[in-house]
């Protein structure tokens, strides 16, 4: 009698060592066979044929996007909270909670966590961990995602900013929980745990640009961004292309905004193979019924919200990390030396200021003094007057006299003008002296 050998529901493929990516660890490639596809991204039309994508769990959307910016690579994204998780049952999502402990090797996570994954569809995915900044690319707090429809700068697929492009990749974090399910108890728990000298953890799936859907550890995030920590989140990111060479061969995977080489991998014809394979079968696109359906659920949830509001005034929460630019520019930044810096102070051409204010957002991060004195160098300068913005930013970030006096001179020197958003910034720092 013949007998068939049908392939484990999750399959380990390969990893991918952590210096041929942006994600900080190693990453370990792994294949979904017939999974029940619960947690999966699809799109469809309205009746108006206005575009929307979703990231479902269940068949209920976490994020919602909109618009004509989801067929532009480099365009921000227009999202909205969905139904969030606490409006699914996310059983599947607390069998995960013993992935939750740091220094653990991928293999042994990805063997713990087996069962969890077949919420997959088929295809293949990375897992890996990354250490997520909990903000939404800009500085703001993540949970800050509402029903209130909002542009994403970090969801570009593919940043061009300055005559430059880089690649995107995963760092930041939105919400799939809506912020009315915020604990002030658990939150204070979690600063206590950190106080202790803890790491904060969570898990994530990867969205869209340099942006991850946190799937469980809203509440260590929310801890992590009040003490200015980063979050170590178990990261699940799709296979979601392949590249063919010249010879019409597949020779790349894409995954999480980069391109990977296939030689990278020990068995790549498999893995094309199955690539196209399932390519050919999936239909992620959704009928303007199912569409209409999704959007009205959305809407009785969010009427709901804005009756109840919300239990956390999430504006008074300040902390301070780079941004989505930082991250992807961060490698223009070679010498930070001051006889380096004096130089491009001197050059007033596009890759000067491209350079100085890369520097200026590493001083900000790593050398707060630094920063401070290379942004009273550039207000001095009205040649980089592009980017005083940044630097008066940054020196209103220091509680001194000297600020103080900085820029009271100049409310003196220059004249009123509403659109001058230094002036702005001089006005509030003062008033609030």
């Amino acid at each position: 009698m013949k007998r068939f050998h049908f392939p484990d529901k999750i399959e380990f493929e390969d990893i991918l060592p952590a210096n041929y990516s942006d994600w900080g660890n190693d990453a370990l490639l792994f294949r979904v066979n017939r999974g029940n596809g619960k947690l999966t991204t699809r799109f469809g039309s309205d009746k108006s044929g206005k575009s929307h994508s979703f990231l479902l769990l269940e068949d209920k959307p976490l994020i919602n996007s909109y618009g004509d910016e989801l067929h532009c690579p480099t365009c921000a994204k227009l999202l909205s909270i969905g139904l969030g998780r606490e409006n699914i049952n996310n059983s599947v999502i607390h069998s995960i909670k013993h992935s939750q402990e740091v220094g653990r090797d991928i293999s042994t996570i990805f063997n713990n966590v087996k069962p969890m994954l077949s919420i997959l569809e088929d295809g293949y995915y990375f897992l890996t961990r990354i250490e997520m900044i909990p903000t939404d690319g800009q500085g703001n707090f993540f949970w800050n995602l509402t029903s209130r429809k909002e542009y994403y700068h970090a969801t570009v697929d593919y940043l061009y900013y300055k005559f430059h492009h880089r690649s995107v990749t995963p760092k930041f974090i939105l919400p799939s929980q809506s912020k009315s399910c915020y604990n002030e108890k658990r939150v204070k728990h979690y600063i206590n745990q950190i106080e202790k000298g803890k790491s904060m953890t969570g898990l994530a799936y990867y969205y869209d640009g340099f942006m991850s859907t946190l799937l469980d550890g809203h509440h260590r995030a929310t801890a992590a961004y009040i003490k200015n920590k980063s979050i170590d989140c178990l990261t699940i990111i799709k296979v979601s292309n392949y590249g063919i060479n010249p010879q019409n061969k597949p020779d790349e995977l894409y995954a999480g905004g980069r391109w990977y080489a296939s030689n990278l991998f020990k068995k790549p014809e498999r893995i094309f193979n199955y690539l196209k394979k399932i390519h050919d079968n999936q239909n992620a696109e959704l009928k303007d019924t199912e569409v209409e359906r999704i959007l009205r659920d959305c809407e009785d949830v969010w009427k709901l919200e804005e009756v109840e509001g919300s239990s956390i005034d999430f504006d008074s929460i300040k902390s301070h990390y780079p941004d989505y630019l930082s991250i992807a520019l961060s490698d223009l930044v070679e010498d930070v030396s001051d006889s380096h810096i004096n130089n491009l102070l001197s050059r007033y051409d596009d890759e000067a200021e491209l350079k100085l204010e890369m520097i200026l957002k590493k001083f900000q991060r790593d050398d707060p003094e630094r920063a401070f004195e290379l942004s009273k160098k550039i207000i001095k300068d009205m040649n980089w007057k592009v980017l005083f913005e940044d630097a008066f930013r940054c020196l209103a970030s220091f509680d001194r006299t000297e600020v103080e006096d900085i820029f009271i001179n100049y409310l003196i020197d220059t004249e009123l003008d509403k659109k001058d958003v230094c002036r702005k910034i001089a006005d509030e720092y003062l008033n609030n002296r």
